[in-house]
């Protein structure tokens, strides 16, 4: 079966959101737990995202993801769907506020328009950046 890299889909499955690839700062944090870890994306959509990062948590733990579109901040409650370890999580936001999903879905069209390129200053931070 062919899958997405860090989704573990079926390419045949349709989502129900589209995703666009786009790298943005963002963090999960488990609920039980006081420290987020940080990453970044590595695709996002309005129903999830797929967040690189090294500290991986594992399937079906529930966890706050806080994402910067832009100068905007999305908070969502989410549900770890895949784990690759060291790598990455897939995730499934599972409770978003109205005003959040319309910021999320609005960023998501301009990146498809952008084809997935950042826009607005939007891009993979690293150490010293």
């Amino acid at each position: 079966m062919n899958s997405w890299p860090g989704t573990g889909t079926s390419k045949a499955r349709e989502r129900k959101y589209p995703r666009v690839k786009v790298s943005i700062p963002a963090e999960a944090r488990h609920v039980m737990e006081n420290f987020p870890r940080r990453g970044q994306t590595a695709n996002l959509s309005e129903g999830g995202c797929y967040l690189e990062m090294v500290q991986t948590l594992e399937p079906p733990t529930c966890v706050d993801v806080v994402l910067w579109l832009n100068d905007y901040k999305i908070q969502a409650r989410a549900e770890v769907v895949t784990r690759n370890a060291h790598l990455g999580n897939g995730i499934r936001f599972i409770r978003i506020s109205e005003v959040d999903r319309q910021k999320l879905r609005d960023f998501v069209e301009q990146a498809q328009k952008n084809n997935g390129l950042p826009f607005r200053g939007v891009g993979r931070v690293g150490p010293g950046e």
